[in-house]
């Protein structure tokens, strides 16, 4: 094999393999990692079922960068006990779907009517049975997340196009260990929600509290194709003279 088709393999398969993916998980609203929320919420969770759209501020995902040669696959979501807890929380739901789509409504401007909320890059994740809550770890505060929701489908998340809304349809609730959810209660802290207490309801009762969320999402960049588009004119140029 020539030197110069030698060279082209080589520069191609380094190219390709220098877009390596790594992950992240930032929890919204900012600031929450390590710090429990000013409130806790177990409204929605008391209903047999229901519906709840909350909304995410692109900038609460400013880190993960986005545009042409970046994909943000968000591939789980996980909630955590309120950090008052004396006991596990734990509630099942079946029946449950998760839909994430890039909106432009803003946290504390969401519509009533949930389908006004919803973007046009909808895409289901998962469908099947969820559960909220986690164990309790004494004195923890806040807890640790509890179970994730994974993604079964993906979704290609970039800040640059708008905010995050996450849809949560349940039904068939059951409460195995009552108690409540970690959530932050604040104007502008980028994050706020809708909500009924059905499933199939297309309206709900807008508010500012948020429950405080972890989003588990790998960062795939692209292989990079346009070195191995230089590589290539380089060589071939080479041959032509030759």
């Amino acid at each position: 094999m020539k030197l110069c088709q030698r060279l082209l393999i080589l520069l191609c398969l380094g190219a390709a393999r220098s877009g390596v993916a790594f992950v992240v998980a930032p929890v919204v609203p900012a600031g929450l990692a390590n710090v429990e929320g000013n409130t806790n919420v177990s409204d929605f969770l008391n209903s047999s079922s229901f519906r709840m759209q909350m909304v995410f501020d692109a900038s609460q995902f400013a880190g993960l960068g986005g545009g042409p040669g970046i994909s943000n696959s968000v591939y789980g979501i996980a909630f955590r006990p309120d950090g008052a807890s004396t006991f596990d929380v734990l509630y099942g739901f079946g029946g449950a779907s998760v839909t994430l789509s890039t909106t432009l409504k803003g946290p504390d401007n969401l519509s009533p009517v949930f389908a006004d909320n919803v973007g046009a890059d909808a895409v289901t994740i998962y469908n099947g049975a969820i559960s909220f809550g986690g164990g309790y770890i004494p004195d923890s505060n806040p807890q640790p997340f509890g179970q994730t929701i994974p993604a079964t489908t993906p979704f290609y998340y970039d800040p640059a196009r708008g905010n995050l809304l996450v849809d949560i349809r349940a039904g068939s609730g059951q409460v195995l260990f009552p108690g409540a959810l970690d959530a932050q209660f604040v104007g502008s802290d980028g994050v706020s929600r809708v909500c009924a207490n059905t499933a199939g309801a297309t309206a709900g009762t807008p508010d500012t509290l948020g429950l405080v969320t972890r989003f588990n999402i790998a960062v795939i960049p692209e292989p990079a194709t346009w070195l191995i588009g230089i590589v290539g004119l380089i060589v071939l140029t080479a041959f032509r003279r030759r």
